[in-house]
Parts: structure tokens; sequence; C-alpha cells
């Protein structure tokens, strides 16, 4: 058996400091710890959601480093496939992917970053979310894209 005591000069662990855990909103509530003990989700993760990316003709998003050459940089980039790029290729590739709309396209398909393309799903299930386009942006915002 091991006792604590509180005047213990040899004590070597951090005062608990309430006032910055109170500012933090880090407080666990008995249910909250008898959860986490119990080791169920916090959050409900079902279906996963997919962000769908997009973008105009030619207007594709290139990240580099300040100090890359920009040929090289144009070069990298050029022949690469974007997520919106790939739907299109595999529409043509495939037929059932045709009667779908892009956001409905993740619940039929599984798009693989490391070949940048999409290919029928076997198991699972997945949501698309198109990110918001404000009505000022000018040729990205289209009533007919967002229905």
């Amino acid at each position: 058996m091991q006792l604590w005591r509180s005047s213990d000069k040899n004590d070597t662990s951090k005062p608990v400091d309430e006032i910055k855990q109170y500012y933090d909103c880090r407080y666990v509530s008995p249910c909250e710890a008898v959860w986490r003990i119990l080791a169920f989700d916090i959050h409900q993760k079902w279906p996963p959601v997919l962000k769908l990316t997009f973008h105009l003709a030619d207007e594709q998003s290139i990240l580099f480093e300040e100090c890359d050459d920009i040929g090289s940089v144009v070069m990298r980039n050029e022949d690469r496939n974007t997520m919106f790029l790939a739907w299109f290729d595999a529409n043509r590739q495939y037929p059932e992917g045709r009667d779908l709309t892009y956001v409905e396209f993740p619940s039929k398909f599984v798009y693989h970053k490391d070949q940048r393309m999409w290919k029928p799903r076997q198991q699972g299930q997945q949501v698309g979310r198109l990110q918001y386009i404000p009505p000022g942006v000018g040729g990205m915002w289209c009533p007919e894209f967002t229905r």
C-alpha cells in the first residue's frame, strides 16, 4: 500500500490549473467518463463524407514551394488528374456511373488518391459533399450545377 501526503516536498507533479481547464472547456462529466471508459464512439461517424473537389476547365489548384522552378512545377502537374477530372474519366469507363451525379458518385465508387482514379465500390458506403460556392464568385457558380 502506498500513501501520498499533500505536504510532501518531493512532489514533482504539476498543479492542476482549474481556471485554464475551465477556459479550455475541457470538462469530463460522469456520463462522458463512463462512455469513454466503455470505449463507445463519442461522435457518430456513419456514413463517411467525402469532400468533392471541383474546378473550372484548366484552373486546377497546384501546390509548390517558393524555391521550386516554375517549369518543373508545370511539368509535374500537367498530366495530373484531379478528383473532378477522374470523375469524367470514370463516366467514360463505367456506364453504370453515368446515371449518378457527382455528389451521388461516392455511394457507388471509391476514389483512390494514389492512383487518382475512381473504381467501383466493393463494400461500405460513403456520401459526397460539394463545397459551398457563393453566387458572387463568377464562373464557378451556376444554379444548374447546384441542383
